[in-house]
């Protein structure tokens, strides 16, 4: 009897051991007692560049679907799925790395921001349009459709061994720089700005009168601290997390792109899970990307704000001087819609002018 007790002591450790290793301030366990259901136990490693402090805080949409994400796999999974998250790039900092590690068994699940993929295929080019979207329901509209159903669909088929599972809201981007503060396109002649490696985004800073040097985010603190870029472009959420602020005293609010950062997984992997483990995962995905839109939709007020009394000076562009933005960003749409073809760019196009008119 005694033997007994002891074992079932050191199942509810194990258990709430894999809950805790995920990372998560919120992690809640499914109503009930975790079942021993049969199923295989499976353990992931999900290698994440968000850092710990931002994901133990619980309050960005990036934190708010990667936490949820791991919680409701292992909840809908009955424990028989348990996920170690590795925060602050850990195990992989840049794209190369990150696709490696998945392909290689290194690690079974990752994200990361869909303009990173450029390097391997184009399957988000819809997303990296500059001054495409003015709303999160236009942009929530893309991914919902037929158009964001054919990205994932492109993406498992131009990077072989992926599972592509959710996009995970971050938001709007913005330009920050340590030089002065910027209120038209002719402010940002001549700044060396950092951009993800896509052609989009570099073609629309290109447009706008910037020098463009693409890094991964890991190398971009310590490049705008050695001043070998002046600015750099990214969701409030990030500039305050990665504390760009202390090398970026000035922040415009351009919004010209949206950033949904990109859950996926070894195809192999997936592959192998029962079908009530698959099903987990698929809950997870939905409620994830639930999670995180709405996380964006109320966090980027206060984290203007939080960014404000980090000592940051926010501009927000008025109508006129957002216009000459769109204006000279537009100037990089005649690439975009020769890399996707006319029947791809007008069905993007159709979509976004319906969601606008709702």
């Amino acid at each position: 009897m005694k033997a007994n007790r002891v074992v079932l002591i050191l199942g509810a450790l194990a258990v709430c051991a894999s809950l805790y290793a995920a990372g998560g301030s919120e992690t809640k366990k499914a109503s009930g007692s975790v079942e021993n259901t049969g199923e295989k136990k499976i353990k992931l490693r999900l290698s994440s560049n968000v850092g710990k402090k931002e994901i133990d805080e619980n309050k960005s949409a990036m934190a708010k679907g990667l936490n949820t994400w791991i919680n409701t796999v292992q909840e809908a999974s009955n424990g028989s799925i348990s996920i170690t998250l590795f925060t602050d790039a850990q195990l992989a900092s840049n794209t190369e790395q990150i696709v490696n590690g998945i392909k290689t068994g290194g690690f079974e699940v990752s994200h990361f921001a869909t303009g990173n993929w450029a390097e391997y295929t184009d399957a988000f080019a819809e997303l990296n349009v500059p001054y495409l979207y003015s709303s999160f329901e236009e942009v929530h509209a893309v991914m919902d459709s037929d158009v964001g159903t054919a990205m994932m669909a492109k993406l498992e088929k131009d990077v072989e061994g992926i599972k592509a599972l959710a996009y995970i809201d971050i938001g709007f981007r913005h330009v920050t720089n340590s030089k002065k503060t910027i209120k038209s396109p002719a402010d940002m002649k001549g700044l060396k700005i950092r951009t993800m490696n896509d052609k989009f985004q570099i073609g629309a800073m290109e447009a706008l009168g910037a020098t463009v040097t693409p890094l991964s985010i890991s190398e971009l603190y310590g490049a705008l601290q050695q001043h070998l870029v002046d600015a750099q472009e990214n969701p409030l959420s990030t500039i305050y997390s990665q504390k760009f602020y202390e090398v970026n005293k000035y922040c415009t609010l351009t919004r010209h792109s949206y950033t949904s950062t990109f859950m996926f997984m070894n195809k192999k992997t997936y592959g192998a899970l029962s079908d009530s483990q698959k099903k987990a995962i698929d809950a997870a995905d939905k409620a994830c990307m639930a999670a995180s839109r709405t996380a964006a939709k109320e966090t980027e007020n206060r984290y203007a704000d939080l960014l404000k009394q980090a000592g940051s000076e926010i501009y927000e562009p008025t109508s006129g001087e957002m216009g000459q933005f769109k204006t000279a960003a537009a100037k990089s749409w005649g690439s975009v819609k020769q890399l996707m073809g006319d029947v791809r760019y007008d069905k993007l196009l159709k979509v976004v002018q319906e969601a606008g008119k709702k």
